[in-house]
């Protein structure tokens, strides 16, 4: 097992660290203080070389010229708040929007904004990088200030753990994060050799600004459906894509398998396991001018290039009962878990 620190570069005059964790399988990943971003997710090929599994860009300027958020943290909130408005103990509270008069993944304040403390730690089998920060009202505008910890962990199970830990301060306030990863397992900038399943036998209906209605679908005999393995291209093309809310099947208090990712000329997997009940799966599928991944060597990235694929509490949670509990207490702490195993056949 193996920790690396080092400089990543200097961005708006704050100096941007990179810490790659290495473990004894060949596998490694690396993060950036921009962002709690996760950068690379590195696994070897059959001659030994390194294939990274999810999308990055070379600067950090690039991360911030687009609205993909690319594999960064997001936080305090992710997905959107209708109107940017919510009633929190008997009191209205109201968000600066930064979408459609909708406030989307914690405003334009929101974690993937900010350059985070780091400290690592080494075990036995597992490696890890820890993200800190103190959240401030008068910067994101969320009621109340609140101390976040984002902990990515990389074990010899070829596991990636990212663990969100917020502890309150004297107000009530919301917490639902996640990692808006995007994948692509294969050489191809295309999703076409790739096929999905998910734990959910229900998805959101939305309004025509992406915000819930409330109402719940069932998948059965839709594009949705994907309680099997179907080829996502093939998914993409009968949808137009998909930038939509699954409702994970079962008690979600409980870290458990929502979807597997795979990818069948290399046979590379990805099984994402979580304690939330919703994945967002967001296919990218429209133009994205001026975006080039490291990996496409100056090329332009493609419509449908990469799968985010989004652990979180159901989105818009705090205007519909039934969608989960994001309320964090005053003076207390919460944590939630998502977990990346990778698989080589």
């Amino acid at each position: 097992m193996e920790i690396i620190t080092q400089k990543f570069e200097k961005y708006q005059a704050q100096e941007i660290k990179k810490v790659t964790l290495k473990n004894d399988c060949g596998v490694a990943i690396s993060c950036l203080s921009m962002g709690a971003t996760w950068y690379e997710f590195l696994v070897p090929d059959k001659d030994g070389n390194k294939h990274n599994l999810i999308m990055n860009f070379a600067h950090c300027a690039d991360y911030y010229s687009n609205g993909l958020c690319c594999c960064q943290s997001i936080g305090r909130v992710a997905g959107r708040i209708k109107k940017g408005h919510f009633k929190l103990n008997q009191q209205e509270v109201q968000l600066l929007p930064n979408e459609n008069g909708n406030t989307l993944h914690g405003g334009n304040h929101g974690f993937r904004f900010l350059n985070w403390k780091i400290t690592t730690q080494k075990e036995h089998n597992s490696v890890s990088v820890i993200f800190s920060n103190k959240i401030s009202e008068k910067i994101d505008g969320f009621p109340g200030d609140l101390n976040v910890e984002i902990k990515y962990t990389l074990n010899n199970q070829n596991q990636v753990m990212i663990l969100y830990t917020a502890k309150g301060g004297s107000k009530s306030t919301l917490f639902n994060p996640t990692c808006h990863a995007y994948f692509n397992l294969s050489d191809q900038p295309n999703l076409a050799s790739h096929k999905l399943k998910i734990n959910s036998t229900q998805y959101l209906e939305l309004d025509t600004e992406l915000i819930p209605t409330g109402n719940m679908l069932a998948v059965e005999n839709t594009p949705y459906d994907f309680r099997d393995f179907q080829n996502l291209e093939s998914a993409i093309s009968k949808n137009n894509g998909f930038d939509d809310a699954f409702v994970i099947d079962g008690a979600s208090t409980n870290l458990r398998p929502v979807a597997v990712l795979s990818e069948q000329t290399s046979g590379r997997a990805i099984t994402i396991s979580s304690d939330s009940n919703c994945l967002v799966v967001y296919t990218m599928s429209q133009n994205q001018p001026g975006v080039k991944f490291i990996r496409d060597g100056g090329k332009f990235a493609q419509p449908s290039e990469a799968v985010a694929l989004e652990a979180q509490t159901l989105p818009d949670a705090i205007n519909n009962d039934d969608f989960g509990n994001i309320v964090l207490p005053a003076n207390t702490t919460k944590s939630h878990e998502i977990v990346f195993t990778f698989t080589q056949k």
